[in-house]
């Protein structure tokens, strides 16, 4: 005989699966973050600096010598060689600017809206031309003047340098860890709560409630609902991994804020990703229970937002807290307290593991702390859900839950 537990989770999570609603839940991130990557290359492509456009007046020797160098420095040399040509062009906005060269100095003028030009390169390359040009004039032959030019060799090693790369970017990728952990957990928590807050109002509002528990159990019902959102909770996570994973290899290496972000995540390590990933799954699961215990009281769907106000409070507490201590939470230790008391522990501790400031151990035994507590929450609120679920009182919800704690 099938067991019912896992009839009430395959129901609900093919239930779920079939609506648009939950595609849209998977969907929505995608295009929002696809949205984002195509702006940030729109932005990019259209602000590439196009070569300023630059007379030079001065030797003939000397504009050939700067063209031969122009890419580098981001110009491009005009056709213009005399001064009041290059002064009308530059009033007509016609080029960006005028660089005039007498005597070993040189003057150049721009536009305040030209695009940059690298005068460090610009400088450079004068430097070489007036050394070449005052040699020539000291009279000393082409090997002697190629000798004073030979710039000074010094060969610099950096001790570990691809340990030193990692550690830049996971400097850079932790930052980034801290907040989006945060945020992601808060909007699973709300997602899903709601959820579950309505899956639950559905059935005691259509009054089949009793139906359903006489043909199988208030802890088949209770596990059943929790195991079916938990997976459809799995699927959204692997469905955007999958997703976003393709796109960044098909398109990311073609915009550079997504090449760049990519880098940062090759210096996070599998290991710290699957812990982060399962932890996320654990304290969702806290808050689902909660949700589940909180709609166990509800009449019908209308009051499933005031429900879930007791379980969006306590999502917003870690919330703050991982946001206010992203850059420095090792050092606090309100969040070093927070990083093994569950339902806040999974918007600190992930925090503090990629900053480096915990041992190995420390991150697995908030892990367990966790589950543990998972564990008992959810034989604890098995039994509040089988006493609430038959349960129509029109007493406000956060009384009628505290009061039911109470009795328990």
């Amino acid at each position: 005989m099938t067991n019912p537990t896992l009839l009430v989770a395959k129901h609900t999570y093919l239930t779920r699966l079939k609506k648009k609603s939950f595609w849209w839940l998977i969907i929505s991130p995608i295009l929002l973050i696809a949205a984002a990557g195509l702006l940030g290359y729109g932005i990019s492509y259209f602000s590439n600096d196009q070569p300023a456009k630059v007379a030079i007046i001065g030797p003939s020797t000397s504009r050939e010598a700067i063209n031969q160098s122009a890419s580098k420095m981001n110009i491009k040399v005009s056709s213009i060689t005399d001064e009041q040509s290059a002064q009308s062009a530059l009033k007509k906005q016609t080029i960006d600017g005028i660089l005039t060269l007498n005597d070993g100095q040189g003057t150049l003028v721009t536009q305040q809206k030209a695009p940059k030009i690298d005068k460090d390169q610009l400088q450079a390359v004068l430097s070489k031309l007036f050394l070449t040009t005052q040699a020539e004039n000291y009279g000393l032959t082409a090997r002697q003047t190629a000798a004073l030019m030979t710039p000074f060799s010094l060969k610099t090693t950096v001790q570990n340098q691809s340990s030193q790369q990692d550690a830049d970017n996971n400097q850079a990728a932790k930052a980034v860890i801290s907040v989006a952990v945060t945020i992601i957990v808060l909007l699973i928590v709300s997602t899903y709560a709601s959820l579950i807050g309505n899956e639950i109002a559905n059935e005691k509002s259509s009054r089949i409630m009793e139906t359903l528990l006489a043909a199988s159990s208030a802890q088949a019902q209770y596990f059943g609902k929790l195991l079916g959102i938990t997976g459809l909770l799995v699927t959204q996570l692997l469905s955007s991994y999958v997703v976003l994973g393709v796109g960044a290899n098909l398109f990311g290496q073609q915009i550079t804020m997504v090449k760049q972000a990519l880098s940062y995540l090759t210096a996070l390590t599998p290991a710290f990703l699957t812990y982060t990933f399962v932890f996320i799954i654990v304290a969702t699961g806290l808050y689902l229970i909660l949700a589940a215990i909180a709609a166990s009281l509800v009449n019908d769907t209308s009051q499933v937002s005031q429900a879930m106000v007791p379980v969006t409070t306590l999502a917003m507490i870690p919330y703050v807290v991982g946001l206010a201590s992203a850059s420095n939470g090792g050092n606090n230790v309100v969040v070093r307290i927070f990083a093994y008391i569950p339902f806040m522990s999974q918007s600190t501790m992930p925090s503090l593991l990629a900053n480096q400031y915990v041992n190995w151990w420390q991150p697995l035994l908030s892990l367990t702390i966790s589950l543990i507590a998972l564990v008992a929450l959810a034989q604890y609120g098995q039994k509040l859900y089988a006493k609430n679920v038959l349960s129509y009182s029109d007493e406000n919800i956060l009384k009628q839950l505290l009061a039911s704690f109470k009795r328990s």
